[in-house]
């Protein structure tokens, strides 16, 4: 039996557990690529990470954790920004002692690819490296930091985010140069990069999600619940939230006055906690779960209200794949190539977006037949054995790359024989 492919996979987080959207990607990505690779995870975690029960990580994976401080508050933030010309994520998670520890572990190991999440990762690659390189990014940053920046409230902070976005339109197409191919999650993001780097090689490796995990049930649903999940770390899901209760639920519960929204998700915001709190806000607030397949399968509709940011989502996928009829702007699907009021129904002003979620909530046969559309159109082009396929794809590619800038793994380890002898 021939050695199996050795990855090199370097990440902005502690892959485990899967609590959000790149957490679970790589985790899922992981399960399914370990039978043809082996793969070893340098990565930040933060100290209150660390004593988690990595046992289904480390199954897979051997790991290298590196300690992150805490996220910046927002005047440290700003001070960061203000002082140096490069972004703030570039400098968060730019740290000599994750370089170190990947110097060290590549002493230790020969490697046939390495991949990096992010281009605020790259910076810590040691230079020479002599390898190829995948760079895959989850969003294009800069364009979702400018989106950001039209939205955000209070507005004085539109000015500081809009920098930020002018600095990553700069620093991150600079970055993919130093990739030997970048993985996208759609092709609206494979445009984007080819804009600024027409010859530089591409694969897109959507998101996905776990189809037999996620499926529908047989219990009835709720005629008057809406879903919303996240992480509210990230900024556009705040947005988002704020957009919703602000100015569609007061269309939606005029209407029907019993409707209410319940959130899923870590770290809610005080800001969203007061609005929950005012009397009859009709919102309900879950938190994190272990499990949201339960809520899932309760509900009448997902909504995913975006208006700014990134990449693909997630959690558009798991409620579809769970038969769970999905009402988003086109922010929020982008990237998903599903077709309108098929797999999913489009609204983008507070009008249409509550209009469509009435028609649903009235017509639950329609509803069904959405989510039963959605639920196909999922399963065949978002499986996680779809994605993990391409992306073993990609792998195969650079390894067995002829140009000779990229030296072949068997050049690389007859040089490694070498120096050794």
């Amino acid at each position: 039996m021939s050695e199996k492919p050795n990855v090199l996979m370097i990440t902005p987080y502690l892959p485990y557990p899967p609590s959000s959207g790149g957490r679970s990607r790589t985790y899922n990505l992981l399960k399914r690529l370990v039978r043809d690779f082996q793969f070893t995870i340098v990565c930040f975690a933060r100290p209150e990470e660390k004593p988690s029960d990595l046992t289904p990580l480390t199954e897979l994976a051997d790991l290298i954790m590196v300690n992150r401080a805490s996220s910046p508050g927002t005047l440290q933030a700003a001070m960061l920004s203000l002082t140096s010309l490069k972004p703030i994520t570039m400098r968060l998670y730019h740290s000599t002692e994750f370089r170190d520890a990947l110097r060290q572990v590549m002493r230790k190991r020969l490697f046939d690819v390495v991949h990096v999440e992010s281009f605020y990762m790259m910076p810590n690659l040691p230079e020479p490296l002599n390898l190829p390189v995948l760079l895959s990014e989850p969003a294009i940053e800069f364009v979702a930091w400018q989106r950001h920046a039209r939205v955000a409230h209070p507005i004085y902070q539109r000015p500081a985010i809009a920098l930020e976005a002018l600095k990553m339109r700069y620093f991150e197409p600079q970055t993919w140069r130093r990739a030997t191919m970048i993985g996208t999650m759609s092709e609206i993001d494979s445009t984007v990069v080819k804009r600024f780097n027409p010859h530089l090689p591409i694969r897109v490796t959507p998101n996905g999600v776990d189809v037999d995990y996620f499926k529908p049930s047989t219990l009835p649903r709720d005629s008057d619940t809406a879903i919303f999940m996240g992480d509210y770390k990230y900024f556009p899901n705040t947005d988002a939230v704020s957009f919703f209760v602000k100015e569609i639920m007061p269309l939606v519960r005029a209407q029907r006055p019993n409707f209410k929204l319940i959130l899923l998700g870590k770290e809610p915001p005080a800001e969203i906690v007061a609005l929950a709190a005012q009397p009859n806000s009709g919102i309900q607030i879950e938190g994190f779960v272990e499990d949201t397949r339960p809520y899932l399968h309760q509900a009448s509709l997902f909504v995913c209200p975006l208006r700014s940011g990134s990449g693909t989502r997630f959690k558009l996928l798991e409620a579809l794949a769970c038969g769970l009829p999905v009402v988003s702007t086109r922010i929020g699907a982008e990237g998903l190539d599903a077709v309108a009021d098929r797999h999913m129904v489009f609204a983008d002003s507070p009008e249409a977006f509550a209009a469509s979620m009435l028609h649903l909530l009235r017509q639950p046969e329609e509803a069904q037949r959405i989510g039963r559309y959605g639920r196909t159109w999922v399963t065949d082009r978002h499986s996680w054995a779809r994605s993990a396929g391409l992306l073993g794809d990609a792998y195969q590619t650079l390894i067995g790359s002829e140009d000779m800038t990229i030296p072949s793994p068997m050049s690389r380890r007859a040089r490694r024989r070498g120096s050794l002898t």
